[in-house]
């Protein structure tokens, strides 16, 4: 629920100056991120297994870091965070002769549209407990590391290095001092990186290795030059030997090329090229000759993503392939069947050179690992989904949806009431792999979602009904950009307007709406975009052509309406150019910004929510080889337009930036490496990080009070409650702070569940404050409006900086007497009602308020009206029922009294007027007793036997009125009625007989000389 809050001093509610001071900065890292999931794993291209160790194994996400288990794949826990610096892993490998020694290359090589740079080797020497940068930080994207098999110190990496650009740090690099030093031993070229490397296994100082010519720019994938080519070296290294030409080989061009020398037979290499004519190609004289053993397009398709070989390390004639699928021959090559995994999209296998059977592989949709060669595998449910967008509904709780790259959508529960979010907590939508999805303001089921080749989709979620909604549904798979009518991009917009929820936009090289959710489209602008024609043309090749729609150039790639005025339209474009319409599209104006990079790409635009001429513009360059933050913020309609990215890291570039649309100027930025937050409009940025793990971030929204956010690697992470942040006002404090709590929902949710489930946020009021020190004197309480306190801490936190607790407020129930058996109706807390509330803060005898309001549940079918009756109701009963039980523990003391008095009489003289009173009396409160509460009830079923009396029935009652968000029924204020009358009955026969009879009694004790009976 959106709130409006003014800003004022007066929201800081501050106590006298304590020792130390609170910082905004400590309360920026008094945040915590949460996990929502979903687990599944997201692509992955590196993988290996420990030599002597069969239950440890590695893989690396591409975006997630490094995970490793210690069971065999059951379970897997991420131990890269906190070391590295950036998220990508490209290569893993793990010593043979050290299995404590495990070094990683970053930066993926299997080079998608949406890859993300590395920043060279990391090394552990503990099993992956610590890890070390050691070098080669500029090489981008390392495709292979391998470790001697004797020295864990000799180390070769083959590096393609800058993708999206020439640069000299490529090749194969050598270390044979453990990564304190390189020596680049392999180089062809500027466009030229190494793909492979792998030992001979019967001799460690021979190597075969694969240089690729490969690259990208914004519009266009190069896979195959004369750089790429076969090689060997006999000598460690030192000198290479170009095999590409060997008798055998394609005669052609050459593209990606993968090899494998077989641990069987130091003889037999396995190769699979990219070529006109390639294949898988088979060596039986250490690669002096070769044979074409299998050219089936299976093996070969879409080869700059795949061409993966992997020789068996027992039997010669067995070699595995990866592509889409996985596949084995037991024939030398000539022949492949295929292999099930878990997920299509193979991009590395690790098979243990002791027991073939045990093996781990790597695909698109995570790691798994089989003991059984490949029969059976282990789950992929890790949190490595890789997600370009984020968005959230309307209904409550809220969901987060977005596409996930190679996988379907998912709509997810943003909380549940159940321990954790689990997988029946989220579901597929609308769209594909890839794009934007959104949710209808008004009509949380109805879902828009897009995907490659400008499908989109519209998909219902109460009925399950699907239709394509396609802007032009004329299929473009395989064609250039150019030969499109409109051109979109894999993940072109899908906006609804923040003014009606009945028009929808999406964008091509135009933009376009939609009035009929999708049934139709207006085209409602020219072409946006420089429309360059030389970068129109097919992607892919010089040998196998790619395109899927990753690399349309000349798109509109982020478009929005501004929430402040109707009509107010911003579009940016994927070749760096910016356009904004005042008249809902009609007319517009190219605004884009001075120092904007050349073909920089319009990356998110947002308009503010609070000032109509105000917008931010996020730019990201990495295409261009350039990773640079870009940051721009115009306050006159883009006119003119300002740089703010200081404080953001230097290779950190931008892809959101986000306002608040509570606190003008407070903004949130997402990164290739991270998340970011200025207080100042831009003017200064700082790390949001805390505890969300390094990975990209490609998406975020602010969703009531929360900040959500879309990984690209590690799944979805919500900030919860952000207020602290909107209402710290200076940069330092020397008292406690007080921030107000956020409107609370009168809803009650789930705690945190297992190892393969998302976290769930806290219920009730949840009280932030910060303490400038240590203190062990903090009570938190919330009053009612009356003074009664409804909930309390009398032991919270004390630590200096933020602390966050959470509160239930609520009435107490009736009091159970001591024994008594009850048939389904035991005391129940009854919830306060909805209402404004004050919760104070007591810091040693320094006391801070702040009001909020307690809201109904929105889901709830009353009102809030309702609730109050409710609990006015609830409260009554339990009074009740309190007043019957008071009644049968004053019965029992007062008996108790009566028959030692009588015990007294007794002695006296037997048969006194005292001693018949006295029993005469014990008697009567007897029956009073028993039509108040059953005494014969001994155990949890005697109800059963002995029917229940007017204590059970009226505390049986506030069950009835409790259950559910619901005013309470007429027939229970008739029931109530009834019973209360009954009781009331009763309660006045007490009354009577412990003032007249007692005092007759009294009177008769006294003329013994025996002390009279007092009711306490």
């Amino acid at each position: 629920m959106h709130r409006t809050i003014t800003l004022l001093s007066s929201l800081l509610i501050c106590a006298a100056a304590a020792v130390g001071q609170v910082t905004r900065d400590e309360v920026v890292k008094g945040l915590k991120w949460r996990l929502v999931g979903p687990f599944r794993g997201g692509r992955s291209v590196a993988a290996s297994g420990v030599v002597g160790r069969p239950d440890e194994f590695y893989f690396g996400a591409t975006g997630g870091g490094v995970w490793k288990t210690t069971n065999a794949g059951v379970d897997w826990t991420c131990v890269s965070d906190g070391f590295f610096k950036t998220a990508s892993v490209g290569a893993i490998a793990v010593s043979r002769s050290n299995p404590d020694v495990v070094y990683v290359g970053m930066g993926e090589c299997d080079i998608r549209g949406n890859i993300s740079h590395g920043d060279g080797v990391y090394k552990s020497a503990d099993a992956g407990r610590t890890w070390t940068n050691v070098g080669l930080r500029d090489t981008r994207y390392i495709s292979k590391v391998r470790i001697h098999p004797n020295n864990p110190d000799v180390v070769y990496v083959a590096a393609l290095g800058h993708v999206y650009g020439p640069h000299p740090d490529r090749g194969v690099f050598r270390t044979t001092d453990g990564g304190r030093t390189w020596t680049k031993i392999l180089y062809v070229g500027d466009r030229a990186g190494a793909i492979d490397i792998e030992f001979d296994p019967s001799n460690p100082e021979t190597l075969y290795a694969a240089t690729w010519e490969a690259w990208r720019t914004p519009y266009s994938l190069n896979s195959g030059g004369p750089g790429s080519r076969l090689w060997k070296s006999t000598d460690g290294g030192a000198t290479w030997k170009d095999l590409s030409k060997n008798p055998g080989l394609p005669k052609g061009l050459l593209g990606k090329i993968g090899i494998s020398p077989s641990p069987a037979n130091p003889k037999r290499v396995y190769a699979i090229i990219e070529a006109l004519d390639g294949g898988i190609f088979r060596s039986d004289d250490a690669g002096a000759t070769w044979t074409l053993v299998n050219e089936d397009r299976n093996w070969r398709q879409r080869a700059w993503y795949y061409t993966h070989v992997y020789a068996d390390p027992k039997d010669e004639n067995t070699v595995y392939v990866l592509n889409v699928g996985a596949g084995k021959s037991t024939d030398g090559g000539k022949t492949f069947r295929s292999i099930r995994t878990p997920h299509s999209d193979n991009h590395d296998l690790w098979i243990d050179p002791n027991d073939p059977l045990r093996m781990i592989n790597a695909n698109d949709g995570g790691a798994n690992v089989s003991t059984n060669g490949g029969s059976t595998w282990t789950e992929q449910d890790i949190p490595t989904a890789q997600f370009y967008h984020v968005s959230t509904d309307n209904a409550f709780p809220y969901r987060i949806l977005g596409a996930q790259q190679d996988n379907s959508t998912v709509r997810i529960a943003s909380r549940t009431s159940g321990r954790g979010i689990t997988a029946d907590d989220w579901t597929s939508t609308a769209g594909g792999e890839s794009g934007y999805v959104a949710a209808k303001p008004d009509d949380p089921e109805i879902v828009f979602g897009g995907s490659y080749g400008g499908y989109l989709e519209r998909f219902n979620h109460r009925t399950g009904m699907s239709r394509d909604v396609n802007v032009w549904p004329d299929n473009p798979m395989g064609h250039g950009a150019g030969d499109s009518k409109h051109r979109q991009q894999w993940t072109f917009p899908i906006v609804f307007s923040p003014h009606d929820p009945g028009v929808l936009y999406t964008c091509t090289q135009h933009v376009l709406r939609s009035t009929n959710q999708g049934h139709s489209w207006e085209v409602i602008s020219p072409d946006l975009t420089r429309n360059e024609m030389a970068k129109l043309g097919p992607s892919g090749g010089p040998i196998t052509k790619d395109n899927t729609g990753v690399e349309y150039y000349c798109t509109v790639f982020t478009f929005a309406e501004s929430p402040v005025r109707k009509g107010l339209l911003w579009a940016g474009s994927d070749d760096g150019l910016v356009h904004v319409s005042l008249d809902s599209g009609k007319t517009w104006s190219n605004v884009t910004p001075r120092g904007m990079p050349e073909w920089g790409l319009c990356s998110m635009i947002e308009p503010s929510p609070h000032e109509a001429g105000a917008a931010y513009l996020a730019v990201d360059n990495h295409e261009n080889d350039d990773h640079a933050p870009y940051i721009f913020k115009t306050a006159d309609f883009g006119r003119t337009w300002t740089k703010t990215v200081t404080g953001i890291g230097s290779d950190a570039s931008v892809r959101v930036v986000r306002e608040d649309p509570v606190r003008r100027g407070l903004l949130f930025a997402g990164t290739e490496t991270g998340v970011y937050v200025s207080f100042d409009d831009g003017a200064h940025w700082q790390s949001l990080q805390n505890n969300l793990p390094l990975s990209p971030v490609h998406d975020l929204v602010v969703k009531d009070a929360d900040v959500v956010v879309a990984t690209h690697g590690r799944s979805f992470w919500v900030l919860d409650d952000i207020s602290p942040l909107r209402q710290i006002q200076s940069a330092v404090s020397t008292s406690a702070i007080l921030f107000r709590p956020e409107s609370a929902y009168r809803a009650r949710f789930g705690g945190n569940g297992g190892p393969t489930t998302g976290d769930n946020p806290l219920s009730g009021i949840v009280v932030n404050y910060a303490l400038p020190s240590q203190t062990d004197s903090v009570k938190v309480e919330v009053i009612d409006s009356d003074g009664f306190v409804v909930a309390k801490n009398e032991s919270a936190p004390g630590a200096a900086g933020l602390n966050r607790i959470s509160l239930w407020p609520q009435y107490p129930s009736f009091t159970m007497v001591q024994g008594m058996i009850f048939w389904a109706a035991g005391p129940r807390p009854i919830t306060a009602p909805p209402g404004t509330y004050t919760v104070r803060l007591t810091v040693g005898s320094n006391a801070l308020n702040q009001s909020f309001s307690f809201v109904k549940d929105p889901r709830a079918e009353c009102t809030e009206a309702d609730l109050i009756e409710q609990a006015r109701f609830a409260r009554q009963i339990s009074a009740r029922v309190d007043d019957a039980n008071r009644a049968v523990t004053k019965i029992r003391s007062v008996r108790d009294k009566v028959n030692a008095a009588v015990a007294e009489a007794k002695k006296v003289r037997q048969g006194t007027e005292a001693e018949k009173l006295g029993l005469d009396l014990v008697a009567k409160m007897g029956a009073v007793e028993e039509e108040i509460y059953q005494v014969r009830n001994k155990s949890g079923q005697d109800p059963l036997n002995y029917p229940i009396k007017l204590n059970n029935k009226i505390a049986a009652l506030l069950g009835v009125v409790l259950s559910g968000d619901f005013p309470p029924t007429k027939q229970s204020y008739e029931v109530f009625d009834m019973l209360s009358t009954q009781l009331e009955t009763q309660l006045k026969q007490l009354n009577t007989l412990l003032t007249v009879d007692l005092a007759k009694l009294n009177a008769a004790l006294k003329s013994l000389g025996i002390a009279q009976i007092v009711v306490d």
